[in-house]
């Protein structure tokens, strides 16, 4: 204890607590109050009972004895704080001339750590200017790459860190990893790792129990901190990959994890990036052998977000699933079951992964999700979706362009209805149906009056024919077609091989038959065409018609949607010829169309009687 202070403590004038305290703050020490910040002790008064600091810009503040050793700090004279008071010049010349070496000094005052906002504020300002710290600390931070003993945070939300250089940088980053107390620790530990690989002079080997370590954290921590694990998993992999070597024996895997969390794993896997995800879907197929795997990764198409769509698509495509895909989406479109995100996709892979199940479908399950959201309040979720069909020009067209008119029609006249959209943006989408069916223009007037069957009439006999064909597609060429793709992948370089190529294109083409005739299907009404009236030529009648001009006679039978037959003159009651025939009656004159562009022929009705199975 100092003499003096030996003296008032005697004489019962300050606890010997305190003295021992004031003891150390003699004058010349530095000091760090929490509101005053550093300064340095300029003089005692003891009689007085007060000290005297020169605080920063406060000099010669004066401070009861009692206060000063209950509220002061020491650091030493060689701490950045220090040296900012006492030598502000010198420092303002390193922040200059050698920025690495100011940062190494805030860090070494700092206990080897110390965050961003931390530097920050021992810096801007009293040595760097406020104008030129965001400026300087770039150029720091490019400097500080050449000093691998201090580690620059990739995010800010992490710390800058000095690296003990008696002990070498990899040793000190595998004591960092297995030293992490929680999972995002040790994740932090391995980015850096991960980002500094060149410091470790072997590691392949360096790296095990770091390897070992990722293993049996994922397995402790797998119900309570499934997203950690998962990452850092994830994370191993992509290590071992860029070193080229593999994880320890017995090692937890991916698939592992997958297998054993598969109920809760959608949700862990939301904020994942795309390409974690990829690694997750593509380790499905050894989690769940023998197939299982594409019915729990076809699961995951509705419960997690957008970006996953097109990874599990990508999985599927490469493992020749590609038409399990496509009958999901199309069973999904038709029970309206999809979510805006994966709608989304569906129009933006329309010419890629989408192509074969990109049709009217797509178009009225669009609008179901957007009406849905906007009777709901407005739209919440589906306002990206309501854009895409309002500004992609291109959308509506092709959605259109090879769909049946009763089709168009029902997707027409639902936009001209919806309430989702104004007036002006209506009209809009309709310019862009007709511009590609320019037969849809009369909707426009059509729409107030009465609603028309939008269902196909079809005989029983072609109604069964049609079912056969498509069971025909469906069990028979499209597996042929499969089979195919699988031989062809098996060649090689698919880069070169044509055969893959075509066997491709021919399953979009296969796979766009199979929801055209599921469409056509879904609409279709069988009839046998009994008891219809022959007052006026209707479906399922037979006409007898006379060329005016000359003279020739010739009878038409107008059946159902499928059942033309110009061989026997059987035609289609959705055909040019009976359209100008219905309705009219015995007696009566029409134009019917000829051969020729835009020809058309006079004709005169002579009778009309019921079609005879």
């Amino acid at each position: 204890m100092n003499p003096e202070v030996q003296n008032i403590v005697a004489a019962g004038k300050l606890p010997a607590a305190d003295g021992e305290k004031l003891s150390k703050l003699e004058p010349g020490v530095f000091c760090l109050h929490k509101s005053w910040g550093v300064g340095r002790i300029a003089s005692w008064d003891l009689l007085g009972d007060r000290v005297l600091i020169d605080f920063e810009g406060k000099p010669a503040h004066p401070m009861k004895i009692s206060f000063a050793v209950s509220s002061l700090e020491i650091i030493p004279s060689d701490h950045i704080l220090a040296r900012r008071h006492s030598d502000l010049d010198a420092l303002k010349a390193m922040a200059k001339d050698n920025a690495p070496a100011l940062v190494e000094l805030a860090l070494k005052s700092s206990g080897g750590t110390l965050h961003l906002d931390g530097l920050e504020k021992l810096l801007k300002g009293a040595i760097v200017p406020d104008a030129d710290y965001k400026k300087w600390w770039e150029g720091a931070k490019r400097a500080l790459k050449t000093h691998r003993h201090v580690v620059v945070p990739a995010k800010r939300t992490e710390n800058l860190v000095l690296r003990d250089q008696a002990e070498s940088a990899g040793d000190q980053m595998v004591k960092s990893f297995v030293a992490a107390r929680d999972l995002k620790g040790k994740l932090a530990a391995l980015a850096s790792i991960q980002k500094d690989l060149d410091l470790f002079s072997d590691p392949k080997t360096e790296l095990i129990p770091v390897l070992q370590d990722i293993s049996d954290s994922a397995r402790k921590g797998i119900k309570l901190n499934l997203k950690e694990c998962l990452q850092l998993l994830l994370a191993r992999d992509e290590l071992v990959e860029t070193l080229g070597t593999t994880a320890p024996m017995g090692s937890m895997k991916v698939s592992d994890l997958v297998c054993e969390t598969k109920e809760v794993l959608a949700d862990a896997l939301k904020t994942l990036s795309s390409a974690m995800l990829g690694r997750v879907y593509r380790a499905f197929p050894d989690a769940f052998p023998n197939r299982g795997w594409v019915t729990e990764i076809l699961h995951h198409l509705t419960k997690t977000g957008g970006r996953a769509v097109a990874e599990i698509a990508t999985v599927l495509d490469a493992n020749d699933e590609l038409d399990v895909l496509a009958e999901t989406l199309k069973k999904s479109l038709r029970n309206r079951l999809l979510s805006a995100d994966l709608l989304i996709w569906m129009t933006r892979e329309r010419k890629g992964l989408a192509e074969s199940v990109f049709d009217i479908d797509l178009g009225h399950a669009i609008l179901g999700v957007i009406e849905n959201d906007h009777m709901e309040g407005g739209p919440k979720r589906t306002g990206r979706l309501q854009d895409l069909l309002s500004d992609d020009r291109t959308l509506l067209g092709e959605m259109v362009a090879e769909a049946e008119d009763a089709d168009v029609r029902l997707l027409a006249k639902r936009i001209l209805n919806s309430s989702s959209y104004d007036e002006l943006t209506r009209r809009s989408l309709m310019a862009r149906i007709i511009k590609a069916r320019p037969e849809m223009e009369a909707m426009m007037a059509e729409n107030a009056g009465p609603q028309k069957e939008d269902s196909l009439i079809v005989s029983w006999e072609s109604l069964e024919k049609k079912k056969k064909e498509l069971e025909d597609l469906v069990n028979v060429k499209i597996p042929d077609n499969k089979r195919e793709i699988q031989i062809a992948r098996a060649e090689g370089d698919l880069r070169e091989n044509g055969g893959y190529k075509a066997a491709r294109d021919h399953q979009a083409v296969l796979l766009r038959m199979q929801g055209k005739y599921e469409r056509e299907l879904r609409n279709a009404r069988g009839t046998d065409f009994a008891n219809v009236p022959t007052d006026k030529v209707g479906i399922g009648t037979v006409v007898d018609v006379e060329d005016i001009p000359s003279g020739e006679k010739e009878t038409f039978t107008i059946l159902g949607a499928w059942d033309g037959d110009l061989e026997k003159n059987i035609i289609s009651y959705l055909s040019e010829s009976a359209k100008a025939l219905i309705g009219k009656a015995a007696g009566e004159e029409t134009d019917l169309p000829t051969d020729t562009l835009h020809g058309l022929r006079r004709v005169k009705i002579n009778a009309i009687r019921a079609f005879i199975a």
